[in-house]
């Protein structure tokens, strides 16, 4: 088994948050999601690194290591107050979610410094440590050769679900 989606109101699986991890500029977010609305999903590959939830990719900064509609699998990280310093994470911030290389800013320490891959269109940013309203780890991601997969069935599995709805 690769991917299947499960019933509305399981607690099996990963959720699906629906919302856009931007690669690219903040946008809003819209407001919270609470888990028990998203869509879920057991994907062992995802499950067996640990992902608490999982999250689409949109827009080009992070190109080439996350194209737009890569979907993230994410480990929430509970001390936001450390950084391993050239991770990727996916930041939650008063403008939305954000894909970014996390650097140490040296001139500012109550910030860190939010780095593109696209670098050549995409500058990076500093970003105040205390509009960090959550922070994840990417433990896998679609864009994996193997894992591609799991996309394809994802959206096999949307694509069953409202054909029987």
């Amino acid at each position: 088994e690769i991917a299947r989606q499960v019933p509305h109101g399981s607690s099996e699986g990963i959720p699906l948050i629906q919302l856009d991890a931007v690669a690219g500029f903040p946008a809003d977010s819209g407001g919270g999601v609470r888990l028990e609305d998203c869509e879920r999903y057991v994907i062992p590959e995802f499950e067996n690194k640990g992902a608490n939830f999982l999250i689409r990719v949109s827009g080009d900064s992070m190109v080439p290591l996350y194209y737009s509609g890569d979907l993230l699998a994410c480990r929430k990280i509970t001390d936001i107050r450390f950084f391993q310093w050239g991770t990727v994470y996916v930041l939650e911030t008063s403008q939305g979610v954000i894909v970014k290389r996390v650097q140490e800013s040296l001139d500012h320490a109550d910030s860190i410094l939010c780095v593109s891959e696209n670098s050549s269109v995409h500058h990076p940013f500093l970003l105040p440590r205390d509009d960090i309203r959550s922070l994840s780890i990417i433990s896998s991601a679609s864009s994996d050769t193997h894992v591609t997969r799991i996309t394809h069935t994802l959206h096999t599995a949307k694509r069953v679900a409202h054909a029987h709805t």
